[in-house]
């Protein structure tokens, strides 16, 4: 009896863990829906669709990707050419209000919303 409500408890607590992971994709998915421009005048911007895809535009560079957030403090994007492996990298992230900031071991790109 005591082990078949432990598995119930368990199985409960793994079902609500999913439930708050895709939660959470969905909601900040919808927070950084938009365009963003990069804050240093460097022309590049960003345009998030709360889809799961991106448009990355700058003066020499244009690419389509996919983008996900394997938790809170990470941005996963895949941005390859058709008909080349998919490679994605996880970067560091953060929103705050209209500041969406992305992140490497060398750099930080700082964008605000258009």
């Amino acid at each position: 009896m005591h082990l078949q409500l432990l598995i119930l408890l368990l199985i409960m607590c793994l079902l609500s863990a999913c439930k708050s992971n895709s939660e959470l994709q969905v909601t900040d998915r919808a927070k950084v829906a938009g365009d963003w421009e990069e804050i240093r005048g460097t022309g590049e911007t960003l345009h998030f669709e709360a889809d799961g895809h991106l448009i990355m535009n700058s003066r020499s560079e244009h690419h389509s990707c996919t983008y996900d957030f394997p938790n809170a403090k990470q941005i996963r994007l895949d941005c390859v050419a058709p008909d080349v492996p998919h490679k994605p990298n996880t970067y560091g992230f953060a929103l705050a209000d209209d500041k969406l900031m992305i992140s490497d071991s060398q750099s930080t790109g700082t964008y605000k919303r258009k």
